[in-house]
C-alpha cells in the first residue's frame, strides 16, 4: 500500500507516535492534516511538518466540533487515530459519538 498522492488525517498528530506518523506519510508523498485539542500543539507540529501540511484544533468530545472538523477537512483517504485507548473499528458514518467520547 502506498500513501503517495493521498490525504491523511491524523487525530492526535501533533506529538509522539501521531506526529511521527504524520511526518512519515508526508515524506511518502501524502497530504497531511493533523488535529489536537491545543492550538500551541498544532503550531508546533506544523513547524516541523513539510510545507502544505494542515493543522486544526479539535475537541473530539464535542459532536458539533467533530462535524465541523470533518466538513472543513473535506474528503480524505486515511484516518489515523493515535490515542492510547483501543478504538472500536467501524465505518465512520456508523460511528456513535458516545462511543467516540469514551475512547477520546
Amino acid at each position: 500500500m502506498t500513501v503517495k498522492n493521498s490525504r491523511v488525517v491524523v487525530l492526535g498528530g501533533t506529538s509522539g507516535i501521531g506526529l511521527a506518523t504524520a511526518q512519515a506519510v508526508a515524506e511518502a508523498g501524502a497530504s497531511v492534516v493533523v488535529a489536537s485539542s491545543r492550538q500551541s500543539s498544532v503550531d508546533r507540529a506544523l513547524s516541523v511538518l513539510p510545507p502544505g501540511a494542515e493543522g486544526l484544533v479539535l475537541d473530539v468530545g464535542d459532536s458539533a466540533a467533530l462535524r465541523d472538523f470533518f466538513t472543513a477537512v473535506g474528503p480524505f483517504d486515511h484516518l489515523v487515530y493515535t490515542a492510547g485507548e483501543n478504538l472500536a473499528l467501524m465505518r465512520l458514518e456508523d460511528y456513535d459519538i458516545h462511543a467516540a467520547r469514551t475512547f477520546f
